[in-house]
């Protein structure tokens, strides 16, 4: 696991308590070092001979991307990886599974998307991995908002066009037009942080969810509650990625 930071990171206890459950013989490592050092680090990683894959965070996604040798369909459509794979004769291929964690936690608890509407808060890497993955679950209707307009715009002239027969959109963000809210911005994170969106215009019964795992309820999560929404925590959306990152590094 790779980051700067990564003490917020928890991935690492919960893939390591799989894999000794399940007897795998891996161990997940957090690798802090910061954007400054990434060539240098980059290059460590590539002469290290034991090493079954990569989990890159904050900040390093973006930049991964242009280092594998192989980039998944899915990973290019997003414009990130999350999730490296080495193989056995040294490639690097990779694949994001943000957002497939994302749609595998609302499955799971019984809150499949297919057919609903979405309002979805941040284009970054995680809100374009959510994207995608919506858009493959099959739901209704989609819009994409963030600060960075332009960047909500990319996200959903890529979504439109590898799914031409979804409603995908930029702009207010009402959340009384849509089914589910959720926020993949780094905003709760800090306890001074403002709210990603107002929680005053949240719908009583429509499902709010978060990317964010630490908190762990999230101050919009909490707000969310009060008015009545039933929620998804960030953590459900890492339980649901990590099967199938599992079996992307081929351990089961």
């Amino acid at each position: 696991m790779i980051g700067d930071p990564i003490r917020q990171v928890r991935s690492t206890q919960l893939y390591n308590k799989i894999t000794a459950e399940k007897g795998i013989d891996v161990v997940f490592a957090p690798l802090q070092f910061a954007a400054a050092d990434f060539d240098a680090a980059v290059a460590g990683l590539r002469s290290f001979k034991n090493l079954a894959g990569i989990i890159p965070t904050i900040p390093h996604k973006p930049r991964m991307m242009k280092v594998v040798d192989r980039v998944e369909p899915r990973a290019k459509l997003v414009g990130a990886v999350n999730s490296i794979r080495v193989e056995a004769d040294g490639t690097w291929v990779g694949d994001t599974f943000d957002g497939v964690g994302y749609v595998n936690g609302l499955v799971s608890n019984n809150r499949d998307p297919k057919g609903r509407s979405v309002l979805l808060i941040g284009a970054g890497g995680a809100g374009a991995a959510i994207a995608v993955a919506l858009a493959d679950a099959g739901v209704s209707r989609l819009r994409v908002v963030d600060v960075d307009t332009a960047k909500a715009e990319r996200v959903v002239a890529a979504v439109r066009g590898a799914y031409p027969g979804l409603a995908v959109d930029t702009g207010a963000p009402v959340p009384a037009e849509f089914d589910i809210v959720a926020n993949a911005t780094p905003l709760g994170m800090s306890s001074n942080d403002p709210y990603p969106i107002d929680p005053e215009t949240l719908v009583p019964g429509q499902l709010v969810t978060d990317m964010i795992m630490k908190p762990p309820v999230t101050p919009l999560l909490q707000a969310a509650e009060k008015k009545g929404c039933p929620i998804q925590v960030g953590y459900q959306a890492l339980v649901g990625q990590a099967e199938a990152n599992l079996a992307f590094f081929g351990l089961v």
